[in-house]
């Protein structure tokens, strides 16, 4: 390990219910944050401000829900009202985050609707952003809902995941009038480089060049897969010996990275009567 590498690795001690203390390391900018080009944050943010209705989809752990998260922070820097709804499955989910994106707008002891008329008034006075993240299930009365407010809410950004090519066409024959949007995968170069980065600043023994070959090209892009398996190959149960157990680490990654996204994960076509 290089002197630059170790001077990240300063050691963090937290004290245990025992009375005894672990130390680990301390981790500062040692793995750069792989993410989406500028322009494509840009390009998104703009058409959500131009009164947009998106729906961005891709495979899990492709940094759809981190990509929120930044956009989240850009409308709050520049005064535009927004809120992330982290599951979206139903229309009292678009309405809370609503009324988080306006929360000066009292509706306590309003009823269903007048509450949402209210809240569309103030979307009317403030256009804002809707960011709607894993959104699992398309009823008519949200559909509905979404394109009145499209006359205030400047714009509604639906996050999907979508994991094989029989989703990703199950999707495209959902008609909302909203225009598909896909998320961008990381290159396999900045994959590796962040992997690599993390086990040097760790200290980790070396990972062997086919074994980071194989692990790469099991992310398949996908930057939270590689963040996912970055974090478990800190722990001791997948080395022995110095020897990396690569088949238990990269299923478990695999499963782990499935696993928190659990229940229906297709938009749904509205049924017509």
């Amino acid at each position: 390990m290089t002197p630059a590498a170790r001077g990240r690795c300063a050691r963090q001690v937290i004290p245990m219910s025992s009375g005894h203390c672990i130390s680990i390391p301390r981790v500062h900018n040692a793995a750069p944050e792989a993410k989406p080009s500028e322009a494509f944050r840009v390009e998104l943010s703009a058409r959500l401000q131009a009164g947009a209705h998106l729906v961005l989809y891709g495979p899990r752990g492709t940094g759809k829900s981190t990509l929120l998260g930044t956009l989240s922070a850009r409308y709050r820097s520049i005064g535009v009202p927004c809120a992330i709804q982290p599951y979206t499955s139903g229309l009292p989910n678009i309405v809370a985050a609503l009324s988080k994106a306006y929360p000066g707008t009292d509706i306590e002891g309003l009823g269903k609707r007048a509450a949402r008329v209210r809240l569309r008034l103030a979307a009317d006075h403030a256009p804002g952003v809707l960011l709607l993240d894993h959104a699992t299930l398309m009823t008519t009365a949200m559909l509905g809902f979404l394109r009145r407010l499209r006359g205030g809410i400047a714009g509604a950004l639906l996050v999907v995941d979508v994991d094989s090519e029989r989703e990703r066409d199950r999707m495209r024959g959902w008609h909302a009038g909203a225009l598909s949007v896909r998320m961008p995968l990381i290159p396999n170069a900045q994959l590796r480089h962040l992997l690599l980065s993390v086990c040097q600043a760790y200290e980790l023994p070396d990972v062997e060049p086919g074994m980071v070959r194989h692990i790469i090209g099991l992310a398949r892009g996908r930057v939270g897969w590689i963040a996912e398996c970055a974090r478990r190959l800190q722990m001791l149960e997948y080395w022995r010996d110095d020897r990396l157990h690569l088949a238990a680490l990269c299923a478990d990654t695999e499963i782990a990275l499935r696993e928190s996204r659990r229940g229906p994960r297709m938009l749904r076509r509205p049924r017509t009567t």
